[in-house]
């Protein structure tokens, strides 16, 4: 995974996404560049291409970038705190297995 985040990928992750689920993207020249500019500088790289992915997944469209953006808080707090209830079973599964290996 890449480590860090351009708006062109950003950009180039929310049209894939939008032709992975059939859904429309609409175009917003010049405005979708700076918006996915200013968002791959705030957001970490794997947690706003997740959070792309999750609001082009439950929303019916058409998109346009610039509506993401108005709910990315949403969508990132979201995926942030799948990751860590994830994490958090995870870690307890491991500490199961090396207390019933230690038994």
């Amino acid at each position: 995974m890449q480590s860090e985040l351009t708006g062109q990928i950003a950009l180039q992750h929310f049209v894939d996404c939008c032709k992975k689920r059939n859904k429309l993207f609409v175009p917003d020249s010049p405005r979708q560049e700076q918006v996915c500019d200013a968002l791959a500088s705030f957001y970490k790289y794997d947690v706003l291409l997740d959070a792309i992915d999750e609001y082009i997944k439950v929303n019916p469209g058409p998109f346009i970038i610039f509506d993401f953006a108005i709910h990315s808080k949403k969508y990132t707090d979201h995926i942030l705190t799948e990751k860590r209830s994830k994490d958090s079973f995870i870690n307890m599964v491991q500490e199961t297995k090396k207390r019933m290996e230690q038994e």
